[in-house]
């Protein structure tokens, strides 16, 4: 209950502002209540300081309206108590008093008085004081919020930001040196961020401002390249105070040029600037894989130049270069100009695919002669003398061409079809040849290597070899690599390369996991029983087994059951299965993790080739892939992407490894680079479980390890 001396009026608008009326005269207090009460305010009165500290701790009140001469604690001390227990919040006091001489007006506001009012009180402008004073310190805490929020979001961030008001009206900028300059300059206060920007980004922010209504951060949009300038900037709004919103802008354009240059030493041959091989590969795959939704059927057409690489004595390799353009350029005109297309789908993937072979994929055929009728007029073309550093000569050209009506939509073995045909027709003179039952057979054979393969997994027929790693810097043994090796007795040996791929399309690839994981920890039992030391060993895993559910528990158990410490085991994977966070296998590799098994990133830089994941999925070791190793001393642009690799790898502590080193040259390179280890046939080539004790001691080569 309250006391006579302390009331309070019921709140009857959450809008109301609230008043805190402190005067001991209760005549005052009964004129003070009528009068504010009927301007709208909610009113509490107590008539003594103490009582009105107590209620300032329990209770928000948006003004104090304060008598400075009371018995007790007198409203000059009164005041400066609540100032104190308010610390920064600038809540409006009044102090009234009888005495407006200037000392007193001096020491109300030393005591942190807001106003001085003296008595009697004019109601009118008392009230008119009292609504100026909370706008004041509402206005007063709306920009300390928006400060707050501003300096919270971006002391952590690496993000530019704008505020921007209700409708888009850029109010303020923020770090705006963290974005590209020349998109920077054009943001300017009193602009709309909707008018500042065009086409697809303009669309994509408008989307993103309507999500941010009810979603946190809204959805991201892009501000993309023009053709004078390569840029890449990701934006996104978040809610502020009173209507506002933030735009955070995060540069992308590095990141973005980096994973370009990877995709196009990936993907892109150098001279011809068409597709390669893994180009090809993708387009064909992204095609059989919506092979039901698409229409009519795809061709592929393979060109040999057989004598391509004679003219080297010539012209030299940069002529060789300056060759394999005009052939491209030649294919472009065919494909646009000249070919039978009028029936085509998706735009037709060219591509090279090794020196001297070119490839044309052609998608959404429903005449199946458009193929051969193509092949015949790019063959036309190509057959033409050709002129390079002033040398006129001609090429001698094959041409093989299969569809998928009748070949088997398999990528590998689509292509695989088309050599067939280029080939099978060669003694004969016939310039281009058509799948055959030559292919089929290859086929079957396909079908023969995973039948044998199956029989032999399930009979444990299949062996391990363990290939070195070691560390650049005092070349001592840090680690192996189990690989599976096959020898049929049917086939004879068969290379990974073939059986590996066989045994993910006809699902063998669990079971032929779960041998290689058995064979490798049952070998380290075995060697820690010799006395061995004790180096960490690493398991190729593909995708399909981690993505299982009972990977991480048969992996766990099995380490546990032969009481091997879990830091000696590491699982490396590729990069496509890092690329999906949210993956069931990314799950299972954070939660091996945690119990101590590393995690290496196999052949990086050959697929989703992508910098940003690195810090937020579970990686201990990147694997440089074997193909900028062998290039890395002759060509700029693998040295470029390997000292990439290295550098950002070293920034967020991964382990870095280069695999493949074959010459002391590319070894030499690493060191530079600072690179931690290598595997390769020069330090060490893989071998069976007897022949790997000579690796404890150093590399095979004794060269390599003075």
């Amino acid at each position: 209950m309250k006391s006579n001396t302390e009331t309070e009026t019921p709140v009857y608008s959450s809008s109301a502002h609230h008043l805190l009326v402190v005067d001991d005269d209760i005549a005052v207090r009964i004129v003070a209540r009528a009068a504010l009460e009927k301007a709208g305010f909610v009113v509490t009165e107590v008539s003594d300081g103490s009582s009105a500290i107590r209620w300032l701790q329990t209770r928000v009140f948006d003004a104090v309206l304060l008598d400075a001469r009371m018995p007790g604690l007198n409203g000059f001390d009164t005041c400066k108590a609540m100032r104190k227990f308010l610390k920064d919040d600038p809540v409006p006091i009044i102090l009234a008093t009888g005495q407006d001489d200037d000392d007193s007006i001096e020491h109300a506001f030393e005591c942190g008085a807001t106003d001085f009012a003296p008595k009697p009180l004019n109601w009118r402008i008392t009230i008119q004081r009292l609504k100026s004073l909370i706008r004041a310190r509402e206005s007063e805490n709306r920009e300390k919020a928006r400060a707050d929020q501003v300096t919270r979001m971006l002391k952590s961030s690496s993000e530019a930001a704008l505020t921007l008001d209700p409708n888009g009206i850029i109010i303020d900028r923020h770090h705006l040196e963290r974005i590209d300059q020349a998109f920077s300059s054009v943001l300017l206060p009193g602009l709309s961020l909707f008018d500042v920007l065009s086409g697809s980004a303009k669309l994509e922010a408008q989307e993103g401002w309507k999500a941010s209504e009810t979603m946190a951060g809204g959805e991201p949009f892009f501000i993309r390249s023009t053709q004078q300038h390569d840029m890449l900037i990701q934006g996104r709004f978040v809610l502020g105070v009173d209507g506002e919103r933030f735009c955070l802008f995060n540069d992308l354009t590095e990141s973005w040029l980096a994973d370009k240059k990877m995709y196009e030493l990936v993907y892109r041959d150098a001279c011809t600037q068409l597709g390669n091989l893994n180009f090809i590969t993708r387009e064909l795959n992204a095609q059989f894989e919506h092979d039901v939704e698409n229409v009519g059927h795809t061709g592929l057409l393979r060109f040999i130049a057989s004598n391509f690489s004679s003219y080297e004595s010539r012209i030299g390799r940069a002529g060789l270069n300056d060759l394999a353009a005009l052939i491209a350029n030649r294919m472009r005109d065919v494909v646009a100009n000249q070919g039978p297309l009028q029936d085509r789908g998706k735009r037709p993937a060219l591509a090279r695919i090794g020196d001297s072979e070119f490839m044309i994929a052609l998608f959404g055929i429903t005449d199946e002669n458009v193929s051969a009728e193509m092949a015949s007029c790019v063959y036309a073309a190509l057959n033409r003398p050709y002129e390079v550093n002033g040398y006129t000569f001609s090429l001698t050209w094959k041409a093989g061409v299969t569809d998928t009506m009748k070949s088997v939509p398999v990528a590998d073995g689509f292509i695989a079809a088309t050599a067939c045909a280029a080939n099978m027709n060669e003694a004969a003179g016939v310039p281009v040849s058509v799948y055959n039952e030559d292919v089929r057979l290859d086929i079957q054979r396909d079908y023969e290597i995973e039948r044998l393969l199956r029989r032999d997994v399930l009979r444990g027929r299949l062996e391990m070899h363990y290939q070195p790693k070691f560390s650049l810097t005092s070349m001592t043994l840090v680690g192996m690599e189990a690989l599976i090796r096959w020898n049929c007795k049917e086939l004879g040996p068969v290379s990974p390369a073939v059986f590996i791929p066989a045994a993910e399309r006809c699902g063998l690839i669990v079971p032929l996991s779960q041998f290689v994981i058995q064979e490798v920890l049952d070998q380290m039992v075995d060697w820690r029983n010799q006395g061995r030391p004790s180096v960490p060993v690493s398991i190729n895993i593909s995708g399909s087994h981690l993505n299982t559910g009972e990977f991480t528990r048969e992996l766990h158990d099995a380490i546990a059951e032969r009481e091997i410490d879990q830091s000696l085991v590491e699982l490396e994977v590729t990069e496509a299965v890092m690329v999906d966070a949210g993956s069931r296998a990314v799950f299972n590799l954070e939660a091996l993790r945690a119990t101590g098994v590393r995690v290496s990133v196999d052949d990086f830089g050959t697929g989703y080739s992508s910098l940003s994941y690195l810090k937020n999925l579970p990686v201990d070791c990147l694997k440089i892939d074997r193909s900028f190793v062998q290039n890395i001393t002759h060509d700029n642009t693998a040295l470029a992407i390997a000292k990439a690799i290295i550098t950002v790898g070293h920034e967020v502590g991964l382990h870095v490894i280069a695999e493949g080193v074959e010459t002391p040259e590319q070894l030499d390179c690493l060191k530079l680079l600072g690179c931690d280890s290598v595997q390769g046939f020069l330090t060490g080539r893989p071998v069976d479980k007897a022949a790997f004790d000579q690796f404890y001691e150093g590399p095979a080569s004794k060269s390599v390890a003075a």
